[in-house]
C-alpha cells in the first residue's frame, strides 16, 4: 500500500462520493453513515473469517477511535457482507473508477502524442474528461477519441446497424442524420445539447455514454472494419472482379492436382 493518493480516483455509490486517504483505504464507517446502514452492519461488527483473513493481510484495517479501514478488496468483501444488493453497488462503483482513470490516461497520452501542452499541463489526475463528460458532455468525435473507436463517422453505421443509434430527418438542414436512439438518451448514455454551447450534432456523450463506448470499442471497430472491406469490395470493377475468380479457381485446381500427387 505504497502507491500515492493520486493514482487512486473516488467511487460514487448512490450519489455519494467517497476518497481513499494517502494509503488507498476507503473509511468503511464513512460510507456506512453516507448510505444510512443499519448499525448492524457497522463495520466493527463485521467478524467473520474473510474479515479476520483480511485483517491479517493488513486489506482491513480497524484504528481504535477512529474507524475501519479497507483497500478496494476489503471495501468489496465488507458490501459482500452486507447484503448482494450493496456488493452489486459497491463492485460497480469501482469499476466505474477504473473506467474513469483509463480514460483520462488515455487523453492525457493523447495530448503528449499531439505536443498538445497546455492540455497535458492542465490534466487534472480527478479526471478532467469525466468532468467534461459529466457536464455539458462530449462531442461524439472527442468520445470516440478518448475510447479508441477508430473512424467515428463508420461507427455511427456500426450502431445504426445494432439499432444503437438511428436515421432521421433533420428539417433544419433538410437532410438525413444520424443520431443515438430515444432509448439510449432515457438511458443517459448520450444528452440533448444545442445553442451556445451544443454543437452541430445537436447531442453529447454523457460520462455513462463514455464508459459505455470504451467498453463497446472493440466490437465497434471490429465492425468499422467490417465496412471497410465491404466498401472495398463493393469498389471492384467487372474485370477485377473477374480475374479474382479465375485466380481462385486456379488455386483450387492446383490444390486438388497436389493432393492427387501426393496420394500416388
Amino acid at each position: 500500500m505504497n502507491m500515492s493518493i493520486d493514482t487512486v480516483l473516488p467511487i460514487v455509490i448512490e450519489g455519494h462520493t467517497f476518497t481513499a486517504n494517502q494509503d488507498r483505504m476507503w473509511n468503511l464507517n464513512e460510507i456506512q453513515k453516507g448510505l444510512g446502514l443499519p448499525d448492524s452492519k457497522s463495520p466493527s461488527k463485521w467478524d467473520n473469517e474473510i474479515s479476520r483473513t483480511l485483517e491479517a493481510s493488513r486489506n482491513f484495517v480497524k484504528v481504535d477511535k477512529v474507524g475501519s479501514f479497507a483497500d478496494e478488496l476489503g471495501t468489496i468483501a465488507y458490501a459482500m457482507w452486507v447484503s448482494p444488493e450493496f456488493y452489486l453497488m459497491v463492485a460497480g462503483a469501482f469499476l466505474s473508477m477504473r473506467n474513469d482513470a483509463v480514460l483520462s490516461a488515455r487523453m492525457a497520452g493523447i495530448a503528449l502524442v499531439e505536443k498538445d501542452a497546455l492540455l497535458a499541463d492542465n490534466m487534472p489526475k480527478a479526471s478532467a474528461l469525466m468532468l467534461k463528460a459529466d457536464g455539458l458532455g462530449l462531442s461524439w468525435t472527442d468520445a470516440c477519441r478518448a475510447a479508441g473507436v477508430l473512424q467515428s463517422r463508420l461507427a455511427k453505421d456500426v450502431l445504426v446497424s445494432a439499432k444503437v443509434f438511428r436515421t432521421v430527418w433533420d428539417h433544419d438542414r433538410g437532410n438525413d442524420v444520424i443520431e443515438p436512439s430515444p432509448q439510449q438518451f432515457k438511458s443517459g448514455l448520450f444528452k440533448r445539447a444545442k445553442g451556445l454551447h451544443g454543437n452541430l450534432e445537436g447531442w453529447r456523450v454523457s460520462a455513462k455514454g463514455l464508459n459505455w463506448l470504451t467498453e463497446k470499442s472493440s466490437k465497434i471497430n471490429d465492425g468499422v472494419r467490417d465496412l471497410n472491406t465491404n466498401k472495398r469490395l463493393s469498389k471492384r470493377t467487372p474485370a477485377q472482379v473477374s480475374h479474382d475468380f479465375v485466380s481462385q479457381v486456379q488455386r483450387g485446381v492446383y490444390s486438388r492436382n497436389n493432393n492427387k500427387a501426393g496420394g500416388q
